[in-house]
């Protein structure tokens, strides 16, 4: 897996977690876990690998909502 911009994604679905480079298609998998019905404890870590110590970032929910809005068109 090759990071664009040092950064990378992290889907914690509580049972399995999935790896993404790229935050729309974190959220599309978010979105297909929450239909499922399993998504209740879903949540989306951001990653920042750019300097030596790495940071972690939880993705808020309004900016998940956001995209999930401009999906919607």
């Amino acid at each position: 897996m090759k990071l664009e911009e040092n950064k990378f994604y992290v889907l914690d679905g509580g049972s399995d977690k999935w790896l993404f480079t790229n935050r729309i298609e974190a959220i599309a998998q978010m979105k297909a876990i929450v239909k499922s019905g399993d998504g209740e404890n879903a949540k989306l870590l951001s990653i920042n690998a750019q300097d030596d110590e790495w940071e972690i970032t939880q993705v808020p929910w309004q900016e998940i909502a956001f995209e999930l809005i401009k999906e919607q068109g």
